[in-house]
């Protein structure tokens, strides 16, 4: 039995750990064995997604309760799946959303019309689990195991059913075909830009890559939708669902997005969805691909209303002002985030060159220079993140995140000086930034009020992580500095308070805040660039999040490699 909330989590990764330090040659329960590292290898010979199945039926099939839609793909998949949710909420539905990895805290995984499932009963869930999982992973080999996804699943899915969830949007891990998410009977799917991503687990080219996600698609759905695509991808899914007999909306074929626009409050897009209908509203994230991402999701979403409709529901007509309105309330932390606007400060999860250059084209739009701070691992494209970076930044600080868990390039420098006369490596982020801030103010671009930051203190002054809890989405929207749509109030940043030194004052980011506009052009800030542990480190040393604590994604729980951490979730 669990009494407490990080015993349960570490639980969550027992499975993993075990098949892990058998695969490193430890015994099974040697609970101090060292990580050893991500898995290599195809998922189709690693992962035992039917081992999720197989819990799911011993728990009565919680996923046979609200009718589900699955989110996959390589870009933009948390994003989509939370505006589908927005979308769906706004017309009254009661949505359960499942996504990951988690930033912050592992709750934000699982949250029913926006609020995080609370501990206690994430506590009280897995206290029922376990002993099911124990059940389920008997007889197994040691280096096989139950992916700590599919447990997170089962949860969510037990809440969902309790709860009385219309409908649940599932995000997918790295995969499709062989993901544990993709185990659940799902009437819809969506599929978002698939890319070249995860070649050690999915496969060593694009074909391979999009072959594992077309696994999203089944058989029995009743429609399927995709993002903008490759050519080659684009075949293969309409293979995939041909194969299925599953009808394949693709944006750029059967929806649009016919405008978009940088404004003082947001991005102002324009969509037409697969019934023609018109869709124009303010996101508030800025980056110019959420448009794609809101046209994918309220292609999905009409798509779900249009069936519920047929099938008798209840206020399931489709309407474009809910829609509307549902996609401007969507709150995307750390996706291409303004923490501050004087000085400026953004942040954005960055690992490819193709994400570097929609925020080089959006510092550009704003006429703006930067100092970036860029933690890109190994596995990640980090040659293509500096090269995209170059042209609106004055310099780059290369450093790492706290949590251990990826690897950093060793070359990192050496590559980055094919395109910057300055390049700076740091140990850790409050060192990085202590670098990116005395560049600025050696150039005169800083505010002398900006002071050292609260970074400057380092991780430990933050706060406990086993002491944090969970705020629901519009508190932790708010307390991140996003503004609300026009008509609501705005809601910045609280005024920050000194902990220890960690004391930086920034101003809250206004509506004003595109090119174009007096006083904007030739500003000077700091770009911070990265995997997801180190946007979380970002987000939470930058903002006013007690609730949070510090940087929760290490392990915390008895030396486990796997507990609380990402590993092999996604």
């Amino acid at each position: 039995m669990f009494d407490r909330f990080w015993d349960a989590i570490d639980a969550v990764y027992r499975s993993y750990n075990r098949a892990s330090w058998a695969r490193a040659g430890f015994p099974g329960d040697n609970s101090r064995a060292p990580a050893p590292g991500r898995w290599t290898g195809p998922d189709a010979e690693r992962r035992r997604p039917d081992l999720t199945r197989r819990l799911l039926d011993r728990l009565g099939g919680p996923d046979r309760g609200a009718p589900s839609v699955l989110v996959a793909g390589s870009k933009g998949k948390g994003s989509t799946a939370r505006m589908i949710a927005g979308i769906l909420q706004a017309h009254g539905f009661r949505v359960g959303l499942f996504t990951g990895p988690h930033l912050l805290h592992p709750m934000e995984r699982i949250s029913i019309n926006g609020v995080p499932l609370p501990e206690e009963d994430f506590v009280r869930w897995m206290n029922e689990i376990d002993p099911l999982v124990q059940e389920v992973v008997q007889g197994i080999r040691p280096d096989e195991y139950i992916a700590p996804v599919g447990i997170y699943l089962a949860v969510a899915l037990c809440a969902f059913r309790k709860a009385g969830t219309d409908i649940d949007v599932l995000e997918c891990g790295r995969g499709a075909r062989f993901d544990d998410v993709a185990q659940v009977r799902a009437r819809w799917a969506a599929v978002t830009p698939v890319m070249e991503e995860h070649l050690k687990e999915l496969g060593p080219t694009l074909a391979d890559v999009a072959w594992h996600k077309a696994g999203a698609i089944r058989p029995g759905m009743t429609v399927a939708f995709a993002g903008r695509q490759d050519p080659e991808v684009a075949a293969l899914l309409r293979g995939e669902a041909k194969a299925r007999g599953v009808p394949l909306r693709i944006l750029g074929q059967d929806f649009f997005v016919e405008e978009v626009q940088l404004t003082s409050k947001g991005l102002w897009v324009a969509l037409t969805t697969p019934g023609g209908r018109r869709v124009e509203t303010t996101l508030q994230a800025v980056g110019a691909f959420q448009a794609d991402n809101a046209a994918l999701a309220a292609a999905v979403a009409e798509g779900i209303l249009q069936d519920q409709s047929r099938r008798g529901r209840r206020g399931a007509l489709w309407s474009e002002v809910l829609a509307a309105e549902g996609l401007r309330k969507v709150v995307h932390p750390g996706r291409c985030q303004i923490l501050s606007r004087n000085p400026l400060i953004l942040v954005d999860g960055a690992v490819t060159a193709a994400s570097a250059a929609q925020i080089r084209k959006l510092i550009e739009r704003w006429g703006s220079r930067v100092i970036t701070i860029a933690a890109v691992p190994s596995d990640k494209d980090y040659p293509g993140v500096y090269r995209e970076l170059a042209p609106v930044s004055d310099g780059l600080v290369l450093t790492r995140a706290g949590n251990g868990y990826f690897t950093y390039p060793r070359e990192g420098a050496a590559v980055a000086r094919n395109w910057y006369a300055r390049v700076e490596t740091a140990q850790d982020l409050g060192e990085a930034w202590r670098v990116a801030e005395r560049w600025l103010t050696q150039s005169g671009k800083w505010p002398a009020r900006a002071g050292v930051g609260r970074l400057a203190g380092g991780a430990g002054e933050a706060g406990s992580a086993g002491e944090a809890g969970v705020a629901g989405q519009a508190g932790a929207a708010g307390e991140l500095g996003v503004a609300r749509h026009a008509g609501e109030p705005r809601v910045g940043t609280r005024a920050p308070t000194a902990v220890g030194p960690h004391s930086l004052e920034m101003e809250p980011p206004v509506e004003r805040v595109l090119s174009g506009e007096k006083g904007h052009d030739g500003e000077r800030g700091i770009l911070l660039v990265g995997a997801q542990p180190f946007v979380a480190e970002v987000l939470s040393f930058l903002t006013e999040c007690p609730q949070h604590g510090s940087m929760i994604n290490d392990s915390y729980a008895n030396d486990s490699p796997g507990g609380g951490g990402p590993g092999d979730a996604r």
